[in-house]
């Protein structure tokens, strides 16, 4: 496939990311709350934890698709024929992200949930490294710093919603109770408390993946 097609697949996967996002934070003010009926409640969090796969898989397709924009347009030229191995990379992690979601209440979930988040530390850590590379220059890439700039900002969208998913391990003991009908008062209030405070991730990757698009527009400054 040519740049062009990639380049639209690019921007279509940062679109879905970022509006089925919105719809993720639509349901979880339903889930928070405490008036709804406990079905439309159920409903809102099943509805959430589905509509949540669409961004993970929309980020492993951007950072694949986005490195093989950068390889193709010589930006990461020593990674051109490395972009097979990139794509088998990214389909396992997408295959291991989507094994976590199905299998999540199951023992061999919650190894690969482990597997998925220490593997994420490191992509993490990786985009960090390459974006110091890209900003600095090296021997085998040139200095770009709006793709360094990238790179990191990846990173931390990766880190960020590592931080999500530590503050919400209190969230399905909480919501087991809340539809249950055996939450009080001090349980429902943690439960909203708890969505708030999820919000601000979130708001931050929202600014993150705004940045990285206007980013890659700004190039011929950078």
């Amino acid at each position: 496939m040519d740049y062009g097609w990639w380049a639209v697949v690019h921007i279509l996967a940062a679109g879905y990311w970022l509006g089925t996002d919105l719809a993720v934070y639509y349901t979880a003010g339903i889930i928070a709350d405490r008036k709804a009926p406990a079905a439309v409640r159920l409903w809102a969090g099943r509805a959430m934890l589905l509509l949540d796969m669409v961004p993970r898989t929309c980020l492993i397709v951007t950072f694949a698709v986005g490195l093989t924009l950068a390889a193709q347009a010589g930006f990461l030229a020593p990674l051109r024929e490395w972009l097979p191995a990139v794509w088998v990379g990214a389909l396992g992690w997408l295959a291991l992200t989507w094994s976590v979601f199905r299998l999540e209440h199951s023992p061999l979930g919650h190894r690969l949930a482990r597997i998925d988040f220490a593997l994420r530390i490191a992509i993490a850590a990786g985009c960090l490294y390459g974006g110091a590379l890209l900003w600095t220059g090296s021997d085998a890439v040139a200095r770009t710093p709006w793709l360094a700039l990238k790179l990191a900002i990846l990173g931390a969208i990766i880190g960020l919603g590592l931080v999500i998913r530590v503050q919400l391990r209190p969230f399905g003991a909480l919501f087991g109770k809340a539809v249950s009908g055996q939450a009080g008062a001090a349980d429902e209030d943690a439960l909203a408390r708890l969505i708030a405070r999820v919000k601000v991730p979130v708001w931050a990757i929202w600014v993150a993946v705004a940045a990285a698009i206007a980013l890659g527009r700004l190039k011929p400054y950078f």
